[in-house]
């Protein structure tokens, strides 16, 4: 008898930007694959009215549910909302568990479990700390909870002696936004993906930023991700070529984020957002949870790189959540 998989997506606003648009693409090819994979299918979104959605859930009594559930109501705060939900009805889902989901969908709290397992991390401070701020550093003011890289682009780049950029950022929500100390550098997004030996860090990719003028930050920011006609999106590539004398470097990130997966309960299929300093030093910036799987996206790049077939990762991600 054949088993069935519920697909749970967010509802889409009634005006979706790209960055909220692409999961429908991902619960086409999501829906391919698992009829590739001999799975019955059965898709349900899920808003704000979770008793509808826990509802629906235990009608349907799907034997398993891939959540690609990315934020409800396109907020942020929201994100682990879905894994609350999936987590009551104690029915197998992908991805990582309701904790270090939302452990890691803030950033300024995963900066603090990231330094409570000895992960090095960028400094951060809140919008009270503007005081403890070193005027010949750069920082970057962050969204707390948003994903996707909203609210993320070069104008949030400041330095500590602008005292106007300072004084207007006070005006914020300590709420939601915080301030980094900005790593010029490298920067780097890495894979990882369920093995039946463990956590499997995919082909690294580095983001290289091509004919940038001095001064402009280097970051893969929105703009860099969703904004096809900006110079940012023009500019940045993803590249798998790391030389002979990165070999070192190369041995640290691996080793960091298997460290992350396994000291932080991660699960499934996760991406970490590195930037290494002109020293060599790797540091986290940010750890996506059941990161974009849209063809064009770098989880898929880097599934790609290492040889891997949409099924077999989708199949791997199954077989982390039954397990």
């Amino acid at each position: 008898m054949k088993k069935t998989v519920l697909i749970l997506y967010n509802k889409l606003s009634k005006t979706p930007k790209d960055d909220e648009a692409d999961v429908i693409e991902q619960v086409n090819l999501v829906t391919v694959a698992l009829q590739n994979l001999g799975y019955d299918i059965a898709c349900l979104q899920i808003d704000l009215n979770l008793k509808a959605a826990i509802s629906s859930i235990q009608r349907a009594r799907p034997d398993i549910i891939f959540n690609l559930a990315e934020t409800i109501g396109n907020k942020g705060e929201f994100t682990f909302l879905a894994n609350s939900v999936l987590n009551f009805v104690r029915i197998p889902y992908t991805g990582s568990p309701l904790i270090p989901m939302f452990q890691c969908s803030n950033k300024y709290l995963a900066k603090k479990e990231l330094n409570a397992i000895g992960v090095k991390t960028p400094r951060g401070f809140t919008l009270d700390e503007c005081h403890k701020l070193r005027p010949d550093k750069k920082y970057i003011i962050k969204p707390i909870w948003e994903e996707g890289s909203l609210e993320l682009d070069e104008d949030c780049v400041f330095t500590g002696s602008d005292t106007g950029f300072i004084s207007r950022i006070m005006n914020k929500s300590r709420q939601h936004y915080f301030i980094e100390e900005f790593i010029e550098g490298r920067e780097f997004n890495i894979s990882i993906l369920y093995g039946a030996d463990g956590p499997e860090v995919l082909p690294l990719a580095e983001m290289t930023f091509h004919d940038y003028p001095e001064g402009k930050p280097r970051m893969m920011g929105y703009k860099s991700k969703w904004d096809d006609k900006s110079f940012e999106y023009s500019h940045t590539r993803r590249t798998f070529r790391l030389g002979k004398e990165d070999a070192q470097l190369k041995d640290q990130l691996v080793a960091i984020c298997k460290k992350c997966w396994i000291e932080l309960g991660l699960k499934g299929y996760v991406r970490i957002d590195f930037r290494v300093t002109n020293k060599s030093v790797p540091l986290v910036i940010d750890i996506n949870l059941n990161p974009c799987l849209s063809e064009s996206g770098g989880f898929m790049a880097a599934s790609k790189k290492k040889g891997l077939t949409f099924e077999e990762v989708v199949a791997r991600v199954l077989e982390d959540a039954t397990r």
